[in-house]
């Protein structure tokens, strides 16, 4: 991967860290599994904002380069080089799970085997964030493109709360209405929180205490 592809491939993690922050639990003494972590956007979050005292944060990507970037700037405390769905922990070894905009990236059939391996390793709450609109990504970035759509019945027939964010539009880089869908994104995420189905994108929750 040269320097010039590697770039980060979207604009909604500005949009969803706040929803993802805002259902983090308390993170002291939590052993906490970043699932597709990439340049460790999350992580970075998790540092900035949370008391981290006793705890762990594991860093999991089937990318290399982004594993090397996040060991570059020492943001995680475990790295691990992983492929989806399985994961590499025993049965509830994971006290907090999050994984945003990573499900699309699998075939349905994979997803759903990742959500059963979710199940098994979490002990306390899974964080999951995905597009509730299927759009195709960068001709360039094969490794990341899309595979699936996952509505808001699908995760709660697996037992998770789903709320939505911004309204079912794709807002993507280099768009020139981007900002328009921004601004419709922000004034529909009040009434699409509470009715996912029209949302732009999903958060599903799920507790397993």
């Amino acid at each position: 991967m040269s320097k010039n592809d590697f770039t980060w491939g979207g604009t909604s993690p500005f949009f969803h860290l706040s929803f993802v922050s805002s259902f983090m639990p308390d993170l002291k003494n939590k052993r906490v599994l970043d699932c597709g972590c990439g340049k460790g956007i999350n992580a970075y979050l998790m540092r900035a904002t949370r008391d981290l005292f006793g705890g762990q944060i594991i860093g999991l990507d089937a990318n290399q380069d982004y594993l090397d970037y996040c060991r570059t700037f020492n943001v995680y405390d475990k790295l691990i080089k992983n492929s989806l769905p399985k994961l590499p922990f025993r049965r509830k070894g994971i006290d907090v799970l999050v994984c945003t905009e990573v499900i699309e990236h699998l075939k349905k059939k994979n997803g759903r085997k990742f959500l059963k391996e979710v199940e098994r390793v979490t002990k306390e709450r899974a964080i999951i964030t995905t597009p509730n609109v299927f759009f195709d990504t960068h001709p360039a970035d094969v490794k990341d493109k899309h595979r699936s759509l996952w509505s808001a019945n699908d995760f709660r027939e697996m037992g998770y709360k789903v709320y939505g964010m911004g309204f079912k539009l794709a807002i993507l880089s280099g768009d020139p209405l981007i900002r328009l869908k921004q601004v419709l994104s922000y004034i529909f995420t009040p009434l699409s929180y509470l009715v996912p189905e029209i949302s732009g994108s999903l958060i599903c929750i799920k507790d397993f205490k």
